[in-house]
């Protein structure tokens, strides 16, 4: 089975954009498709990796969004300023522009990386769309995959910080979302 949003047959490529753990090395070896992989992943409880795995396979905008999605579950918990730079990030996600794009790299000095939603500005900052340097300077662009590495922050970060109890069900109900988004859909689960 392969999805819309990952069309490939072998997750190997997916695995070499980023380093798995150690605990997940074992699945590299093995010629699953991406489906297989996610499945494996989350049976395993490898819910990092399985993060990981899922930022660096779904596209740029796609992997964004599953993001700010899978933030959303924990609105209660942002603050204002948390819940303004989430909707700001959706807004590039939707209508991306560099001005959008530089106000969230201001955002992302504010919040910094100690929070989930510093690292979702960190990923769009990175997305690839500009510079990863001041406007003033001369323009750097990002490593591929480099948003991936955000996205994958602030999905993890949100299952752990602030701290409570659901982290479980929170990386069950993101890999649900992020199968909805790899099979075309936005990750809207509430009308499945």
């Amino acid at each position: 089975m392969s999805y819309k949003k990952i069309p490939l047959a072998d997750s190997l490529p997916i695995w070499n954009r980023f380093e798995a753990s150690e605990q997940a090395q074992h699945l590299q070896a093995t010629a699953l498709s991406p489906a297989e992989t996610i499945a494996q992943l989350q049976q395993q409880s490898l819910f990092i990796d399985l993060s990981n795995f899922i930022a660096h396979a779904l596209p740029m905008r796609e992997s964004l969004w599953w993001c700010i999605v899978v933030l959303e579950l924990r609105n209660s918990d942002w603050s204002e300023l948390e819940k303004d730079t989430i909707s700001r990030c959706k807004n590039w996600v939707l209508e991306p522009e560099e001005a959008k794009r530089r106000f969230i790299e201001r955002r992302l000095k504010q919040l910094g990386h100690d929070c989930a939603v510093g690292w979702l500005a960190q990923a769009v900052f990175w997305n690839g769309s500009g510079s990863i340097v001041e406007a003033d300077l001369p323009m750097v662009m990002p490593m591929d995959y480099l948003y991936a590495k955000g996205v994958a922050g602030a999905v993890n970060t949100a299952a752990v910080v602030p701290e409570w109890e659901g982290y479980q069900e929170y990386y069950q109900k993101a890999t649900a979302i992020a199968i909805d988004i790899a099979e075309g859909g936005r990750g809207d689960l509430s009308s499945n």
